[in-house]
């Protein structure tokens, strides 16, 4: 079997959840240890973080403090650590936001919603602790954010506009950057896989004894618990407790019992390795209001590193309401979260946009490693052939786990992003043939992308199934996921041919030949390359690329090379919609004659209701014509195609009358050229 195989795909890789192997991971990871790490926008009303802040959004300050020692931070430029970071701009909205700790700020944009000034001395130009204000305010004003370190005492050098600027946006994603955009997608999908992690972890009456019909989770029942519940942890494994919102709100304390001793101070890493709670609240739409949090007894600040409240299905807002501290990192990746209870968040916040209305947030990031899904991942490879003279795309799916019975959806797209052809319930192994290719009962090719057959002979057409073979196509494969990988057309060779066999030679050869949509009007271009003994060229039309009317007769002329013809094929009677084909008869000196490439223009945005009223009719003497557009020329037509009358205006106009009383009684046809084109109408002459 001859054949031309060109190899050109290269593997590709896709990710998703599917079922199968963990891995151990933090799930808060991408968060990269910030204390608030948001998404969105940020409001800091009340009262205080004590550990670094990221905020992908806008930052909305008023009297607030981010206090942690310089040798906590996580995130540094140029060797200086960076206690708060904001993607967007500031609103300066009332006291001071004061950082402390010898810290730094990088803002994003200085322009918009407060206009900022950055004083990094005071406005005597003595050395002063750093100060944003409004631009057009003094040192001294407030609101402002206030940074309680000088502009010197950062390093070596002190700290200017030129020098380490706080104007400078740090998230993207480069080594040194956030890539907050990504760490979220990461933070939604370990959203995801932590809830569907098996319960382990009962909750139990307030004697330690097992709930009848509460005897694991998920809880979604409020009634079946009764005052003080207790939990019992196992210190040496992850331990996993699913509740909903509702039930989780119904309890009003609850005791703990188990939990390893944690970090010695902040900073440090917890002790026990094996050990981390993951406390799932689903629900949390069906139950919407303030979310208050039960008291926890036997619970520390310290602790807080080992656990984790996970909000998977919480897209709104999410407000955490109450009078008890929070032990443990609250991660609402998509929620709108407000802090609202009385009492001080142990942990991280990790939210899509955050309000801290009260107290206060230490820094107790979780630390646990938590066994995940692992995301599986799926190899495509494939190239184009040509095999028997039909063009060919093999592929192969290579997952790394088990597919048995599964199909893939394979799409065509051209350069231009459209979609050419679909092909379902595909094996995951195995070949196709190119959008617009045929073969016979032999396997051999009879036909082949952008060409049709007119009167017996090949004619490339510039169609949907030509234009997958221009550079920049691609196949876009689905089975679950989805991907897409570059394709090129397989070429012919000498012995394997993937396009029509050769016809004879062109009488003229064309160096370019165009047609392109202007205004509704079809604009033809071509350029000669080389003639000898030829004609002239006949422009034809046709509604379905196989029908063609000739349309004008365009004379050769040996000292030009560049030829231009327009047609308005929207605004004439016939073919006033639909996609428009357009080719060049090509006749020779002898007659005989070959065909150009079929080129197409769309009927997208060209209305297709004609411009041009006559009236009335039946008509006696005279005739009105009005267009929407100035009338150029007016011809009346017997039905044998003979011209009765010819009428140009003098006067640009909508509408003009013509005098038809010495026209014998019959039917005739009036052509009526306008600025949008011409229109042909019967009438009656009585």
């Amino acid at each position: 079997m001859q054949s031309y195989f060109k190899f050109l795909l290269l593997n590709m890789a896709l990710c998703w959840v599917i079922p199968g192997q963990s891995v151990a991971q933090s799930p808060t990871a991408p968060a990269l240890k910030f204390n608030i790490f948001v998404k969105g926008n940020t409001i800091l009303q009340s009262s205080e973080t004590e550990g670094p802040v990221a905020i992908g959004g806008n930052l909305t300050s008023n009297q607030y403090q981010i206090s942690f020692d310089k040798s906590l931070g996580i995130f540094h430029v140029g060797g200086v650590s960076i206690g708060l970071a904001v993607r967007g701009g500031v609103n300066l909205n009332s006291g001071s936001l004061t950082i402390n700790g010898n810290n730094y700020v990088k803002i994003g944009n200085c322009t918009t919603p407060t206009p900022l000034k950055t004083w990094y001395r005071d406005n005597n130009g003595a050395a002063s602790n750093i100060r944003i204000t409004k631009a057009t305010s003094g040192y001294g004003s407030t609101p402002n954010i206030t940074l309680n370190a000088q502009a010197n005492s950062f390093g070596s050098a002190e700290l200017s506009d030129a020098n380490n600027p706080i104007c400078q946006n740090v998230f993207g994603t480069g080594s040194s950057q956030i890539d907050i955009d990504k760490a979220f997608t990461n933070l939604i999908s370990n959203s995801d896989k932590l809830a569907l992690l098996a319960d382990n972890l009962p909750i139990k009456d307030q004697n330690g004894n097992t709930i009848p019909g509460a005897e694991m989770g998920p809880y979604k029942d409020p009634s079946k618990f009764g005052n003080n519940p207790r939990i019992v942890v196992d210190p040496n494994k992850i331990n996993v407790l699913t509740v909903s919102a509702a039930v989780w709100n119904s309890i009003q304390n609850i005791n703990i019992q188990g939990i390893p001793n944690g970090p010695s101070q902040v900073g440090a890493e917890v002790p026990n390795k094996n050990f981390g709670l993951i406390i799932n609240i689903v629900d949390y739409p069906a139950f919407g209001g303030t979310l208050s949090f039960p008291g926890f007894g036997g619970l520390n600040d310290s602790q807080g590193s080992y656990i984790l409240y996970n909000f998977p299905d919480a897209s709104s807002t999410l407000t955490v309401g109450g009078n008890a501290q929070i032990s443990g990192t609250l991660l609402a990746p998509r929620a709108n979260l407000i802090k609202d209870n009385n009492g001080n968040i142990n942990g991280q916040v990790i939210a899509d946009q955050f309000t801290h209305q009260r107290d206060e947030i230490h820094f107790w990031p979780f630390q646990p490693d938590v066994p995940l899904q692992e995301d599986k991942t799926i190899t495509v490879t494939g190239g184009s052939e040509c095999d028997n003279n039909a063009p060919w795309l093999n592929y192969t799916i290579t997952p790394n786990y088990d597919a048995t019975g599964a199909t893939a959806k394979i799409e065509w797209i051209n350069a231009n992003d459209e979609v050419v052809k679909t092909e379902t319930n595909q094996p995951l192994s195995g070949r196709l043939l190119f959008p617009g290719a045929a073969i016979d009962a032999d396997g051999k090719g009879i036909a082949w992308p952008g060409w049709t057959k007119v009167d017996g002979k090949w004619q490339e057409i510039d169609d949907a199934n030509a234009s997958i073979k221009k550079a920049g196509s691609k196949i876009r494969v689905t089975v679950s996921p989805t991907t897409t990988f570059a394709i090129s057309y397989p070429e012919s060779s000498s012995t394997c041919k993937t396009s029509p066999p050769d016809d004879t030679p062109l009488p003229v050869k064309l160096a370019s030949y165009s047609v392109e949509k202007v205004n509704c009007a079809a604009v033809l271009q071509w350029t000669v390359a080389e003639a000898e003994n030829f004609s002239h060229f006949e422009v034809e039309r046709s509604t379905n690329a196989t029908s063609f009317v000739a349309l004008d007769e365009v004379t050769y002329n040996a000292t030009q090379d560049q030829y231009e013809y327009i047609d308005s094929p929207f605004s004439k009677e016939s073919n006033q919609a639909g996609n428009q084909y357009y080719r060049l008869k090509q006749v020779d000196m002898d007659g005989s004659f070959e065909y150009s490439t079929i080129k197409a223009i769309s009927d997208r945005g060209c209305a297709v209701t004609s411009s041009v009223a006559v009236y009335p009719n039946p008509a006696i003497n005279e005739l009105t014509v009005s267009s929407t557009s100035n009338i150029q020329k007016v011809e009346v037509f017997s039905m044998n195609a003979a011209r009765v009358k010819s009428v140009q205006p003098v006067v640009a106009a909508h509408q003009a009358q013509i005098g038809i009383g010495s026209l014998p009684s019959g039917t005739y046809v009036m052509r009526v050229v306008d600025e949008q084109g011409v229109t042909q109408q019967k009438f009656v002459k009585q």
